[in-house]
């Protein structure tokens, strides 16, 4: 992001939103796939550090583009909010923008703050042939950049190869490159840990991931029987970082593996904000989950800066959250299962509830409705549900969206039989929610592909309050969020509501990709 800006005060964001509407019309008809920066006269009036302003608070990289496309003058005002975090999230883009930077064939190095790098990763969602890459040219020539100082402003790294880097000098060379890199972290393959790899050699870290890739399952019969996560890993953290932000330690329900993080309670972080543990044990070898229930609880209590949590829903962690009313007085995001979020102090407060752990029953449903009603400031939720033929779906609906009514985005995942899209867009319409954004992904039957876009048009066109949408089903089935066999996808936004009486048209976003596009991504809310 900018970090210097020439006025003092920061200026209301309504103000900032209805002078550019006023200027240039609504952010959100701007065409996403323009090739160039196109001139628009209203823009060119509007003051730059106002356009500056709008940017940073805008949470789309979408809709950070499409202003930035406005003009010439405003790309290139934006470049350092465009390209502050970079997310290469394919092979080919991987080579496409490294050979790039390394060529020298682009100045936008010196806006990179974070960096994430995904050499060899599978989108299970679009399931298109992979073209390999070589992963140590990867590393090679990020130590490259590193060493000619094209990265010395970079404040975040993560890797997301298919293994840990083999070459382990990347993480000292970034240290040694990088003076303001303080967030790191790296996922795993089905190799071990080494405990003595550089990667556990930074001081005074401000976030830490760690994750374990998910392997096929023959892939997994070769994984270490119990895997431990090294005493330098905790040295490092728990001794060495005592400003920690951000700790993220996360494994797939689909993994055999599971990492024993016991340790984690006793870290003391004034100033932790995230904390994400994945499907982690926190029971060990001969213990009983029960044991540790004491001393997390005490360590959540401990640590009042906490704003997002995630827990996993493994046995073999603390079932129940009791805590005293005066904990967690910031926690503003929970993802966990309903158990979890029955016993949360501050309920009120809270905005984001993540339940996809696991299905949830009609019965659990309403269960967890009764707590949903305390939420008041809830306008955020993702919730997988799994309901039988006989349940009554509209009734289902219906009482979620009753017991949420501020809510503002909604992503809902029905894996069970298929039922009828008019139960769901009735129970919608019914309530007094008003939803901007809603994903909704379901089993449908075999013999009748849907149409999604009138679909979309048939949400839109009930619920006068979306604007953007993402449809997306299966013919069959399936065990977990991550192996969704998905049949078809569809992402499609809303066009200018202004005109009454006008039929609702929804547009399909593509996938395209342009070159004032390419580095345009956002880095990972837990990385």
């Amino acid at each position: 992001m900018v970090s210097s800006k020439p006025w003092s005060t920061s200026i209301p964001m309504s103000l900032l939103v209805s002078l550019i509407k006023h200027h240039a019309g609504d952010l959100r008809v701007f065409s996403l796939n323009t090739q160039r920066p196109q001139v628009t006269p209203g823009v060119a009036r509007v003051p730059l550090e106002i356009i500056i302003e709008v940017a940073e608070k805008l949470s789309s990289p979408e809709d950070i583009l499409s202003l930035s496309l406005t003009s010439s003058s405003v790309y290139a005002t934006l470049l350092p909010v465009l390209y502050a975090s970079v997310d290469l999230r394919s092979s080919r883009m991987c080579r496409n923008v490294i050979e790039m930077l390394v060529d020298g064939r682009s100045d936008v190095t010196r806006y990179l703050r974070k960096l994430v790098v995904r050499p060899n990763h599978v989108d299970r969602r679009t399931p298109q042939p992979v073209k390999p890459i070589d992963e140590a040219w990867v590393v090679q020539s990020l130590i490259i950049l590193a060493t000619s100082g094209r990265l010395s402003r970079l404040t975040t790294f993560f890797w997301d190869g298919s293994e840990v880097p083999q070459d382990d000098s990347l993480w000292s060379t970034l240290r040694a490159c990088c003076p303001n890199l303080r967030s790191i972290g790296s996922n795993v393959g089905p190799k071990s840990i080494n405990p003595d790899s550089e990667l556990f050699r930074f001081n005074d870290l401000a976030g830490f991931s760690l994750t374990a890739k998910t392997l096929p399952d023959e892939w997994d019969t070769f994984l270490p029987p119990e895997p431990e996560l090294p005493d330098q890993l905790w040295q490092m953290l728990i001794v060495r970082s005592p400003r920690l932000e951000q700790l993220r330690i996360d494994v797939s329900q689909r993994s055999r593996r599971v990492w024993d993080t016991r340790r984690v309670v006793d870290g003391r972080w004034p100033q932790l904000r995230d904390l994400e543990l994945g499907d982690c044990s926190m029971a060990g070898n001969g213990s009983s989950r029960i044991y540790m229930e004491t001393p997390f609880m005490r360590f959540l209590a401990l640590h009042p800066a906490l704003e997002r949590l995630r827990l996993p829903s493994l046995s073999s962690f603390p079932r129940a959250i009791i805590l005293p009313p005066s904990s967690l007085p910031n926690l503003r995001e929970f993802c966990g299962n309903p158990a979890h979020i029955k016993g949360l102090p501050n309920l009120p407060h809270i905005r984001t509830v993540t339940l996809v752990h696991q299905p949830l029953s009609e019965k659990t449903v309403s269960l967890v409705c009764g707590t949903l009603k305390h939420m008041r400031s809830l306008t955020s939720l993702s919730i997988w549900l799994h309901l039988d033929a006989q349940s009554d779906h509209y009734a289902v609906f219906r009482n979620l969206f009753d017991s949420c009514r501020g809510l503002k985005s909604l992503d809902i995942a029905c894996s069970e039989a298929p039922w009828e899209m008019q139960e769901f867009i009735s129970a919608l319409r019914g309530s007094r929610i008003e939803l901007t954004n809603l994903t909704l992904t379901r089993v449908e039957r075999a013999a009748s592909e849907p149409d999604l876009r009138k679909i979309a048009t048939q949400l839109a066109a009930k619920n006068p309050s979306l604007w953007k949408l993402s449809l997306r089903y299966s013919f069959t089935t399936w065990v977990f969020l991550d192996s969704i066999p998905y049949v078809k996808v569809g992402n499609f936004v809303v066009k200018d509501r202004s005109k009454q009486g006008s039929p609702v048209v929804v547009l399909e976003k593509t996938a395209k990709c342009s070159r004032y596009r390419r580095l345009s991504f956002q880095l990972s809310r837990w990385i």
